[in-house]
């Protein structure tokens, strides 16, 4: 459930200033451009996944300077899932093994370890995508501050008492 705003709050009258001090910490980046660490643009896969996630990330103002590790393990993750779905259609889902015994050569077929590690990194790809809100049912669970913007709507700034130096001093007692 989405938290009611302060003009919300001012409007229904169960404001309580004391209780509202959100500060909020704006990241000045250049152009709204974060850049990969280098592992990341080291790798191919790695770096077409950052690519395509990060500016949809970057453009709903979840992904910030701090969480870039976060949406770097993310990438990492979607890079050796990818090798290992390349190996299991390649090779297919279970490998023939050769051992050599005192008794001859036997040829016996095993399971292929790449579909086990393929369905080990799927389900680690969820739980990270989970935190950055990479899937829809995810998505709306993300809170993401609002800017605090200076051109702000007329009517929002008399809910909030802005323009009325009576409704301020309301609010202060």
């Amino acid at each position: 459930m989405k938290r009611k705003t302060t003009a919300l709050k001012k409007l229904q009258g169960t404001y309580q200033p004391y209780r509202d001090s959100k500060k909020r910490l704006q990241f000045a980046t250049a152009n709204g451009d974060i850049k990969p660490p280098a592992y990341i643009r080291a790798n191919k896969i790695a770096r077409a996944e950052w690519k395509a996630v990060a500016p949809h990330l970057i453009a709903e103002g979840i992904l910030k300077p701090t969480d870039v590790s976060l949406l770097a393990n993310y990438c990492t993750l979607y890079a050796r899932w990818r090798e290992a779905a390349l190996d299991v259609e390649t090779n297919g889902q279970t490998i023939i093994v050769t051992s050599t015994t005192r008794t001859g050569r036997t040829d016996k077929p095993v399971p292929n370890p790449s579909c086990r590690l393929e369905i080990l990194y799927s389900a680690a790809l969820v739980k990270v995508g989970t935190k950055l809100g990479l899937s829809p049912l995810d998505r709306g669970r993300i809170e993401v501050p609002d800017a605090e913007d200076d051109e702000r709507d007329p009517f929002d700034r008399f809910l909030d008492g802005d323009d009325d130096p009576e409704l301020e001093y309301l609010n202060k007692v």
